[in-house]
């Protein structure tokens, strides 16, 4: 389990499972009473299904363990969630605000914010990369670990292990890259600037990202790192990237994931639509032309 998983897990066992359920024995267990105290407990879908989930895992791991029989019907698979809803509209900048945005930033901020908007890279599978994972020759990064506060790991899921290629990026890389201290292949892309044996966290670069967002006037709610991401699905598909290709690149397990990643913003609604209406009035035009041809 990822060390950002392991940690969330943990905060939701002493926050909202054990205060309540802490005593209750095991058959004592009821479906409405758990559904009842998840949506009290709940502050989205997300974090409903993941208490659920979790709960679901303790009876599951007890009976692997034998410390519940086979024949234990899991009560929390009687758990059905409402229909999923979202704590915040899915949303991300328009190209001029991005770029303005960034505009903003410095170096490694700026080349770590582009990475993840140019290559659709997370922001943990950057902050993990080593020098030996950057090919300059081919212009590539080797998606290979993921670093989150201090815990390095293997990529989120096996199609997260993947090849990305930096496009104009590559010559960034390469002037950063040689002004490192540590230019040996284990040494990281993005260290700690007080320990450079150590890589870069994300947080202070989500609190650059954030607070230049700010100072252009278009920050949101919920404005991120993983904003560039979802702006790099969307936008990849926008200039002729098909769905599944986005799905690859992105490192997704499926490709439903992908199209909950896609967000189609207004001005591409109206991009679209006048595709369509201008289809529609030569496919008009040719009607009445054949028309006259016809009456002639």
């Amino acid at each position: 389990m990822a060390a950002s998983t392991r940690a969330k897990y943990l905060r939701h066992l002493q926050n909202h499972i054990l205060p309540r359920w802490r005593e209750t024995l095991v058959h004592e267990f009821r479906a409405k009473p758990v559904l009842d105290r998840l949506q009290e407990e709940g502050q989205s879908w997300y974090m409903m299904a993941d208490l659920r989930n979790l709960m679901s895992g303790i009876f599951t791991k007890a009976q692997e363990w034998e410390l519940l029989p086979d024949s234990f019907a899991n009560p929390m698979h009687r758990v059905r969630l409402p229909r999923k809803w979202e704590v915040r509209q899915k949303r991300i900048l328009s190209p001029e605000q991005t770029m303005q945005v960034l505009g903003r930033l410095r170096d490694p901020v700026l080349l770590i914010s582009q990475t993840c908007l140019e290559t659709g890279a997370r922001i943990s599978e950057v902050t993990g990369l080593r020098i030996q994972h950057v090919d300059l020759q081919l212009g590539c990064v080797r998606i290979e670990q993921r670093h989150w506060r201090g815990d390095i790991d293997e990529p989120k899921t096996a199609r997260s292990r993947r090849t990305l290629a930096l496009g104009t990026l590559r010559e960034r890389y390469r002037r950063w890259i040689g002004g490192l201290a540590d230019g040996s292949g284990e040494g990281w892309v993005f260290p700690q600037q007080q320990d450079g044996k150590r890589p870069m966290w994300d947080s202070g670069v989500r609190k650059a990202l954030k607070l230049a967002a700010e100072e252009e006037g278009c920050d949101f709610a919920g404005l991120g790192l993983h904003t560039l991401r979802r702006a790099n699905i969307t936008w990849r598909q926008e200039v002729g990237g098909s769905s599944i290709e986005a799905s690859q690149i992105a490192g997704h397990a499926n490709s439903k994931m992908t199209g909950e990643y896609t967000v189609v913003q207004l001005r591409r609604q109206e991009e679209l639509t006048q595709r369509l209406q201008e289809k529609l009035a030569q496919a008009d035009k040719r009607r009445v032309k054949s028309s006259k041809i016809t009456r002639g």
